[in-house]
């Protein structure tokens, strides 16, 4: 199982397995947001989808 987590509004959402999720969060705090949850092809999706202008590269 991997997340979607959002820290904050300024930054991109990170894609995280479920293990160094519980490892880095406390899910009791409310100092992040989990977008969704599934597996890595899944969380891509949501993530291409979702914020498709967060995975264009810059020069």
């Amino acid at each position: 199982m991997y997340y979607v987590i959002r820290d904050s509004e300024k930054l991109p959402p990170s894609i995280i397995h479920e293990d160094n999720y519980f490892a880095w969060y406390n899910p009791m705090k409310k100092d992040h947001r989990v977008e969704f949850r599934g597996t890595m092809n899944q969380c891509y999706d949501f993530m291409s989808t979702r914020y498709p202008q967060s995975n264009q590269t810059t020069m």
